[in-house]
């Protein structure tokens, strides 16, 4: 007797992750999550009931240069430690067939390849609409756009950066290609706190024609990183060690991230988990669907930037 979809699906799904055959995709590009996962951005770790980030958020006060051998120190209970703190959103992409596709699709052979494309397509969707969240913001999951504002103010992880300002991000104004440049070497210095700084921006996104602005001005002296991608028939653009990538959900801010400052977190269970197959209620098919419990989370906002218009 031949397989059904449900068993296939089951059977499949964990080889389609690590070998994903791809029909022709339209509409799918996540250029971000992709160069996030690339460089560590993408943490997976145990959830609680929120996601706590311990901060080191300041010098100790009560250090000092001795006047003396035998100056008095400071007996002040050192107060140097703080916490951010973020909810957890979640991103579910629903996976539904009927039995009418049982019965169009008899052989196991035509089975696997709906199920292959079934798969693929709600991978896609759950990475195409998580990094569109991750510029824009919605239900919870926070986005570049309210993390790297354009004043350094807001709320992010239960922290004030207009009273804590050392919890403000970087930022400048640029007007154009006559500017863009500079303004982007400004936020990455502001970024960067110190020459030789291992936290430098690792990664800079923004649209594709504000990236195109910026390579328009570096046509003398073009740069570009990773020979693996001009092997794969495309190349990232860099600016200074950074990797300059465009996402089609992107804007006219260029962002600066740097995934120990700037992270997706993860659960480690809930991470394009797939569910159980289940028959529908009151109708004939079966669903399943991809899961993940995650959050966008900073553990030192003052390390992140953008240059905006």
């Amino acid at each position: 007797m031949a397989l059904s979809i449900s068993q296939i699906l089951a059977a499949s799904y964990a080889a389609v992750v690590a070998d994903r055959r791809r029909p022709a995709n339209q509409w799918a590009e996540s250029a971000l999550m992709r160069e996030l996962e690339r460089q560590g951005g993408i943490k997976k770790v145990n959830f609680g009931p929120t996601i706590e980030a311990t901060l080191d958020y300041r010098r100790n006060s009560g250090a000092q240069i001795l006047a003396t051998d035998l100056t008095p120190t400071s007996l002040t209970k050192s107060d140097v430690i703080t916490a951010a703190s973020y909810a957890i959103a979640s991103v579910s992409v629903p996976i539904v067939w009927s039995k009418q596709d049982e019965a169009s699709n008899p052989s196991e052979n035509q089975k696997v390849d709906l199920v292959d494309s079934l798969i693929n397509n709600a991978l896609d969707s759950h990475d195409d609409i998580l990094e569109a969240t991750l510029f824009t913001g919605v239900n919870g999951l926070i986005g570049l756009d309210t993390m790297i504002t354009d004043a350094g103010t807001g709320t992010i992880g239960g922290i004030d950066s207009s009273i804590e300002v050392w919890w403000k991000n970087q930022q400048a104004t640029y007007t154009g290609a006559s500017d863009i440049v500079a303004k982007m070497i400004q936020v990455w210095n502001a970024c960067t706190k110190g020459s030789g700084s291992p936290m430098t921006p690792k990664i800079l996104v923004s649209n594709a024609a504000t990236q195109a602005t910026f390579e328009g001005t570096q046509t003398a002296n073009q740069r570009f990183v990773d020979t693996a991608d001009l092997n794969a028939g495309f190349v990232t653009l860099a600016f200074k060690s950074a990797r300059y990538v465009f996402s089609q959900y992107g804007g006219t801010r260029i962002y600066f991230l740097n995934p120990k400052a700037y992270m997706l977190e993860a659960s480690r269970q809930f991470f394009r988990q797939k569910d159980r197959e289940q028959p529908l209620e009151n109708a004939e098919g079966y669903k399943t669907s991809v899961y993940s419990a995650v959050q966008a989370i900073t553990t030192n906002r003052s390390r992140l930037g953008s240059v905006h218009l």
